[in-house]
């Protein structure tokens, strides 16, 4: 016999409170509900909760939940045909928080929450989702421990992680700590109820956060958690909205494991007593089926029966799922959805439930391209390039198509992976394209976004030529050469640099110091055509093209927004020093600071909000310049060692020379012979270890004093000995170090090794004391030889010679252009005093120097000889007692 539903509507206002005080249980208010020790398990601590409010009980310790109906099913261990009777034959005191006659059914309602509380929940879950992307904890119990592995199901379910950080970035408010504890996000003590847990939200039908479920990802006792009072709230509510059918679990994370595995029309209930009123209305909106998939066990089996009894009384039909192992996530970890579905079949020989994934979403191409990668799943395929990663945004550009390399109809947009909207709008195009569900491409591109997070592009130096026994054994011979110096001077040569030494050689240990925490960084200066792009050029040349990246112009922001390490330990090379233009100062920051980052705004494509993003791009990084300017600004100069080009005409003759010869057959042979030079050197500096360097002779080195700008020099001096050290690393013992239980590899600096720096040093470094750019002090020379000669031949001062700039380009060669540029120092200076000369008249100048400073003496930097460190040396150890 049906019950009228007037009946059951008047019988479920029974005051529970005094219902279960006449069953002898014991109750305390506490707070707006009662209390008492639960009589459906052995409770020691009262676990059994009360809502007058809503005239609904639950048991914290069981999972026990319902209303007075259900309550009287299980005390009485009756069905509910009975316990309506019961409860009619017996009238209490009506519940006072329900009206009379025949109202249209809608949801209960959480307990009541203020406006500022459900906005902090919802902030709270927004962190711990916050939490899950930043600590793997979380993530690798849901992919290693439970088999779950799509990051999509994980966005899609909104799953979170609590590792105990809330504390620390909440306001020091006491009405948030209270409201939270009122919430139940926070326990009395102020620490975090669901510490350690996966969660997840459990949302209203309107889709506002409304509670929490959490499961600990350890063994531990208490491993579900909810929120204090009466579980409310859905999870994955859209499945009632995409079809008539309906998968239930007893549990989230077995629902989550269904929906991971492509069965998406799935919703958990809360535990076997946890089929809440909220299901069933919701249900009413058009499920026809359900397929109960609870655990394997006892209560599995008698939940599923009451839980069929339930739905019938909606008219809705249920299927007990019969699985072979406990529960979903154990029994998925050794079968398909293929079986599972085999398993619905078996349940009931109608079903259609099938998996998105069973063959139509399988991987079935990814092929890496020189821009990114293609992949398919089924029929779909997806072509990805542009990977740009930035802050919160990572975007690409994607062709989506049936054949991407073909002439197919096609889908082609630059999205933002990160941004939902971006990806929910791309979505819906390709379902367009392909024919498919939106569902289902949603899922593609939940893996592409996963492919395109842990894609990394194939590094140069993995493609790079791989070296035969013979280069290998070429390349150790240079290593271990004690005229290695001598073999790097002849290389170059051969590759076109004829002269130079000095140059050749500081320039070859800048680009090795690429390798080393305090990289060189070398200019090269010299007026047009005398040769710096040559020398720049060669030296390249002999760096793994891995190694390096050459600009002709860098503009102002362009560093800022490179792959974070995609200058680490490289050379940044510009073709000539104003292409640097407004990207000095950061060129500067990334030499000194090790890494240059920047805030930008941008708008968020979610929100429509403007939001901050932060780029960082790691060094350290060698720079290499050159430069035809008569002197630059000094925060960038002083942080290069300056190459100054020969530019005499005895190096004119020999450069000469040299491209006279490159037309012979020896100049043939020469460079077929630079090919393997190359290869050589390519290969020895990809054998170089990192190892560091320790100089155990600083106490007895010096450097000048006299300039504050000789702070910086001196590290280029320690530089150059450590880079010379580095190099010669293969004729060093190797030894070793415990640090903090870490083994740390270092070579050590030799007499020999700073006997070579300490000459490269004297020529290179010298300069830096000179208040004149190398080709100034050049161009005072001449002018100096040219006037003195001219004060000799009229038996007169100095001082007393007027001279033109015609009478310079006649005496040293130079053209109009490259003396305006180098004169202007001088008389800034007041090296030339203007004596005549203004606008439409001939200039003419006056020397105010009489060869001070001549072949450079004052520029000595009276470095401490290694035969005086030999000396000292030997003075220490007899000091000491020693032989």
């Amino acid at each position: 016999m049906t019950i009228e539903r007037e009946v059951i509507e008047r019988v479920k206002r029974t005051d529970l409170v005094a219902l279960v005080q006449a069953k002898g249980i014991q109750l305390k208010k506490n707070g707006k509900g009662w209390f008492g020790l639960c009589p459906f398990h052995a409770d020691k601590t009262p676990s059994l909760s009360i809502n007058p409010t809503r005239n609904l009980w639950q048991c914290f310790g069981c999972g026990a939940a319902g209303d007075v109906i259900r309550f009287v099913e299980l005390f009485d261990r009756v069905d509910f045909k009975e316990a309506v009777k019961r409860l009619s034959d017996n009238p209490a005191k009506q519940h006072s928080g329900a009206g009379g006659g025949r109202n249209k059914a809608k949801p209960p309602e959480p307990e009541q929450m203020t406006v500022k509380e459900k906005k902090l929940l919802a902030r709270v879950v927004s962190y711990y989702q916050h939490s899950f992307t930043q600590d793997s904890r979380g993530l690798n119990y849901l992919k290693q421990e439970r088999g779950i592995t799509d990051n999509q199901s994980f966005a899609d379910f909104g799953a979170g992680y609590v590792n105990g950080t809330l504390l620390e970035i909440l306001p020091r408010d006491p009405e948030v700590i209270s409201a939270l504890k009122r919430i139940g996000i926070l326990n009395e003590k102020g620490h975090e109820m669901f510490y350690n847990c996966v969660v997840f939200p459990l949302l209203s039908e309107g889709g506002d956060v409304v509670s929490l479920y959490g499961r600990r990802i350890t063994n531990e006792s208490g491993r579900h958690l909810y929120l204090s009072g009466p579980r409310f709230g859905l999870v994955n509510r859209q499945a009632v909205k995409r079809s008539e059918t309906l998968i239930l679990t007893e549990s989230i994370i077995d629902a989550l494991t269904l929906y991971d595995r492509g069965f998406k029309n799935v919703m958990p209930i809360y535990g076997v007593n946890g089929l809440l009123e909220e299901h069933l209305l919701f249900f009413n909106r058009g499920i026809k089926t359900a397929y109960l998939a609870f655990d394997a066990d006892e209560a599995g089996r008698q939940a599923a029966e009451a839980v069929s009894l339930r739905l019938k009384e909606k008219d809705i039909a249920s299927y007990p799922v019969a699985l072979p192992l406990k529960d979903v996530n154990l029994y998925f970890k050794s079968h398909t959805p293929e079986a599972f579905e085999k398993l619905l079949k078996a349940a009931d020989p109608a079903s259609l439930e099938r998996s998105g994934k069973a063959g139509k979403s399988e991987q079935t191409l990814y092929q890496e391209t020189p821009y990114g990668f293609i992949v398919g799943y089924g029929p779909r395929q997806y072509e990805i390039k542009g990977i740009q990663r930035g802050g919160t945004q990572l975007k690409v550009t994607v062709k989506a198509s049936k054949d991407v390399c073909g002439n197919l109809p096609f889908e082609l947009s630059t999205i933002d992976l990160y941004s939902t909207r971006s990806r929910i709008w791309f979505g819906k195009l390709c379902a367009d394209l392909f024919g498919a569900s939106e569902e289902l491409v949603k899922e593609d591109i939940g893996k592409i976004l996963t492919l395109v997070e842990g894609y990394k592009p194939e590094n140069k130096e993995t493609a790079a030529h791989e070296p035969t026994e013979a280069e290998k054994a070429a390349a150790l011979a240079f290593l271990k050469s004690p005229d290695m110096f001598g073999e790097i001077l002849a290389d170059l040569e051969t590759l076109g640099v004829t002269g130079e030494e000095t140059n050749k050689l500081v320039g070859y240990l800048a680009a090795v110091s690429r390798k080393l925490d305090d990289p060189l960084s070398v200019l090269i200066q010299s007026r047009s055509a005398a040769g710096k792009s040559t020398l720049q050029d060669a030296v390249l040349s002999l760096v793994p093209d891995e190694d390096y990246v050459k600009y002709t112009r860098i503009t102002d922001q362009a560093l800022f927004y490179k792959d974070e390490d995609s200058l680490s330990h490289k050379i940044l090379a510009i073709e000539e020093e104003v292409g640097m233009g407004g990207a000095a100062y950061s060129i500067r920051n990334i030499q000194s600071s090790k890494k240059i980052t920047v805030a930008a705004t941008g708008k968020d494509p979610g929100t429509g909000k403007m939001r901050t993003e932060e780029y960082t791009v790691n060094g350290p990084v060698a720079v290499m310049i050159t430069t035809t300017a008569a002197e630059l600004e000094g925060e960038t100069a002083s942080r290069f060692l300056f190459l100054t080009i020969d530019e005499s005409a005895r190096m004119t003759d020999a450069i000469h020379r040299m491209q006279r010869e490159a037309e012979t057959l020896e100049g043939l042979v020469r460079k077929k012979r630079s090919e393997h030079i190359i290869r050589k050197h390519h290969t020895a500096q990809r054998l170089l270890k990192p190892l560091a360097v320790v100089n155990p002779f600083t106490q007895y080195l010096s450097y000048p004093t006299r300039s504050i700008r000789t702070r910086r020099d001196h590290k280029k001096y320690l530089g150059l000995i450590r880079t010379v050290a580095y190099l010669h690393q293969y004729q060093r013992e190797v030894k070793a170090v415990d640090v903090e239980g870490k083994q740390v590899e270092y070579i050590e600096v030799t007499l020999d090794d700073i006997d070579k720096a300490n000459q490269l040093a004297n020529k290179v470094l010298g300069h830096c004391l000179d208040e004149l750019a190398p080709p100034s002090r050049t161009l005072l020379t001449g002018i100096y030889e040219m006037v003195k000669d001219v004060a000799e031949k009229q038996d007169g001062g100095i001082d007393e010679v007027y001279f033109t700039r015609r009478m310079i380009r006649e005496h040293i060669g130079w053209n109009d252009w490259q003396i305006k540029a180098h004169i202007k120092q001088l008389e800034e200076l007041e090296y030339l005093n203007v004596r005549i000369g203004s606008r439409g008249k001939e200039y003419a100048y006056a020397l105010n120097y009489k060869g001070q400073g001549e072949e450079c003496g004052r520029f000595y930097l009276n470095l401490t000889p290694v035969d005086e460190i030999k000396k000292l040396l030997n003075k220490a150890r007899s000091a000491k007692g020693e032989k």
